[in-house]
């Protein structure tokens, strides 16, 4: 059996994650709890989640933009929080590791968004 680090989003977390979206629940307690790295897999969970469930539930093609049109872009988010370092370090997730309170933030209210995209997907 493979032995997994506390650093790792598991089965039950995920699950968590599914549960809340399933019950119309704020995903936001959830994730408060997870750790930096927990938070990045978390996103990444939530995103595949949400493409899923658009390719299982909608006539349409997968756009991304329907999605990342609803959350705050990067430079207002920057400007929002005073951030003087250049735009790429926020686009990506690579403040996440240096600034993980601001960089956290801005992932959950993304993944918030997708939680709400993903409740217009299975309970239109």
């Amino acid at each position: 059996m493979e032995k997994r680090t506390s650093e790792e989003l598991t089965f039950s977390q995920r699950l968590e994650i599914l549960i809340e979206l399933l019950q119309r629940r704020p995903i936001r307690p959830v994730l408060e709890k997870f750790s930096t790295p927990q938070l990045v897999q978390a996103h990444n969970f939530l995103w595949n989640q949400m493409v899923e469930f658009h390719l299982r539930t909608q006539a349409g093609e997968f756009r991304r933009e329907e999605v990342t049109r609803k959350m705050v872009p990067s430079a207002k988010y920057q400007r929002m929080q005073n951030c003087d370092l250049r735009i790429d370090y926020c686009k990506g997730i690579e403040c996440i590791w240096s600034n993980t309170v601001c960089a956290g933030n801005k992932v959950k209210n993304n993944m918030e968004v997708m939680a709400e995209q993903i409740g217009e997907y299975l309970f239109q």
